[in-house]
Order: structure tokens, then C-alpha cells, then sequence
């Protein structure tokens, strides 16, 4: 009977054993879990930071793109100014009059 207590016993603290390795990885697993989800949300902050960076410079490169433009307007609505004010010039000191 001694026997047969000492073979459950022994059988018993293997199952218990096997249990307990099997509780360590699973804690090990759930911390490399939680330390994946921490990175994760790092990144997804990081990521959000980054977008808002990339829309304010491209709002910088917009208004870039459009400044040479606005300046060539400007350059072209005063070479006209002048070629009207040259034109009217012309014809006032020609013919005396309009």
C-alpha cells in the first residue's frame, strides 16, 4: 500500500512540476505580449506625431510652390500696367490728344 501511495505521490509531483513549467512560459508569453503591446502603442503615438509633421510641411511646400507663381502674376500685371500707361503715353504725345 506504502508502495502505491509513493507511485501516486511521485506521479502527483510530476504533474505538478509539468504544471508549473508550463505556468512559467505562459507567464513569460503574456510578458512578451505585454511588452509587444506597449511597443505597439509607442509606435502607433509616434506614427500619429509623424502624420501631423508631414501635413504641416506639406502645407509649408504648398505655400512654396505658390509663391513663385503669385510672383509671376505680380510681375505680369505690372509689365501690363506699364505697357497700357506706355500705350495711352504714345498716343496722348502723338496725336496730341485723344
Amino acid at each position: 500500500m506504502e508502495q502505491e501511495w509513493s507511485g501516486r505521490l511521485t506521479a502527483l509531483e510530476e504533474r505538478v512540476s509539468g504544471g508549473l513549467r508550463r505556468i512559467g512560459a505562459l507567464e513569460q508569453g503574456q510578458e512578451t505580449l505585454r511588452r509587444l503591446a506597449t511597443a505597439v502603442e509607442v509606435l502607433a503615438t509616434r506614427q500619429e506625431s509623424m502624420a501631423d509633421s508631414v501635413g504641416r510641411l506639406d502645407e509649408k511646400l504648398d505655400a512654396l510652390e505658390r509663391r513663385p507663381a503669385k510672383r509671376w502674376e505680380s510681375l505680369m500685371d505690372k509689365l501690363l500696367l506699364a505697357l497700357a500707361g506706355a500705350f495711352v503715353s504714345f498716343l496722348l504725345t502723338r496725336g496730341g490728344g485723344l
